[in-house]
Formats: C-alpha cells, sequence, structure tokens
C-alpha cells in the first residue's frame, strides 16, 4: 500500500478517532508491502501482508465478478471526475474489477474495500469486519460503493471523501446527507461532497 495512504489509516473500533502507529518491516519505493499497525487506544494490531491490510477478525474478501471492459471503464472514469492523476479512491463490490484498469489509466491509487479485485500496481484492499472506511475524514478524491454496501459504510465513505469528491452509488442505496446529487438513472447515482460536516458522529464509551 502507498505510504501516503497507509498513513491515514485509523481505528476500526468505536472510540475516539485515532490514527495508526505503523511499523515497517518491508518497502519497496513508496510501498508498504510488510509491516505491523497498531492503535493506541484499545491496542488493536492490523497486519499489512503483500501490500493488502488486514484487521482482526475480517473474513476472506469476496471475488468480483465481471471484467474490465472498456466502457464500463471509460464510464467510470468519467462519472467519478478522474480527467487528472493523482489522490487515491475507494471501490467496492463489483467495482473492484476495474481497479487495476483505473489505476493504469489514471495514474490514481486504489483502495479496494472487502473485495477481491483484479489485480495490478496500484491497487490494494482492506479487509476489515467492522462496517467502516478504516480511514481519516478527507482520505479519497472519490469513491464507488455497489449495492451490496451497507448503510454504516456509506455514511462512511462519506466521511473520508474530500470536499468536492465525487461518490458513485449503485440503487437501492439512496443519497446520505452532505452528498449534492449531480445525476442519475435506472441503476445508479453520482454525487459529489460538500463543505461542512457529514453527520457522521462515532459513538464512544467512558
Amino acid at each position: 500500500m502507498q505510504l501516503e495512504v497507509v498513513e491515514r489509516l485509523r481505528c476500526p473500533r468505536a472510540h475516539v478517532a485515532t490514527s495508526l502507529i505503523m511499523v515497517a518491516e518491508r518497502t519497496v519505493e513508496r510501498e508498504l508491502v510488510t509491516g505491523l499497525a497498531g492503535c493506541m487506544s484499545c491496542h488493536l494490531e492490523a497486519s499489512v501482508r503483500e501490500g493488502d491490510v488486514f484487521f482482526p477478525g475480517a473474513v476472506a474478501a469476496a471475488a468480483t465478478s465481471g471484467h474490465a471492459n472498456p466502457e464500463a471503464l471509460d464510464r467510470l472514469v468519467a462519472l467519478l471526475g478522474l480527467a487528472e492523476p493523482g489522490g487515491a479512491i475507494l471501490l467496492t463490490g463489483r467495482y473492484a474489477s476495474l481497479a487495476a484498469a483505473v489505476a493504469s489509466q489514471v495514474d490514481v491509487y486504489v483502495v479496494v474495500l472487502n473485495a477481491e479485485p483484479v489485480r495490478g500496481g496500484g491497487v490494494s484492499v482492506v479487509h476489515v469486519a467492522e462496517p467502516v472506511v478504516p480511514f481519516s475524514d478527507n482520505t479519497f478524491r472519490a469513491a464507488a460503493l455497489d449495492h451490496e454496501t451497507s448503510m454504516p459504510v456509506l455514511l462512511e465513505t462519506v466521511r473520508a471523501l474530500q470536499v468536492g469528491g465525487r461518490l458513485l452509488v449503485e440503487l437501492p442505496l439512496e443519497r446520505p446527507f452532505g452528498i449534492r446529487e449531480l445525476a442519475r438513472d435506472a441503476t445508479e447515482w453520482v454525487g459529489e461532497r460538500e463543505a461542512g460536516p457529514t453527520g457522521v458522529v462515532r459513538i464512544t464509551r467512558r
């Protein structure tokens, strides 16, 4: 996983938002290949293996269906506003089949959440048991979530989007607070993250 993205990992557990402390075991240029991550608040430990992040209790990622056909790739790039290179995007479910193609065509870093993508350079998977997006606020420039994504993960994605970042979502999931809808058809809608609070509040225990 790209070091700039690793630095934005945070603990998925329900306590005060806490960045993870990373211990690198092997890096290649700007990529963390193997390492350990820990939370100073709850002592959770996660591992990085072959660039993927594994949080405790996560099950094996589901394989994606479909393939990276040129039409689907061009549509995703256009809807997510990826005309310029740089930054990181988040994909779930069937959109993960386009991960390697997007990373290659646009030169963005692709993080796949709980799905097994088509592999290639610039792609990493995060395996997490909790219904969260374990990254700091304003991490991703864009995201695409398929219809099997849970509402908590949708809300977490909004929190992790940069202001002005694009969000593509499959129906029946609907637009949450903090997103301005730009367009929709019979199967998807696309919106843009607005400035201001997202309405996501993490409940903690004393």
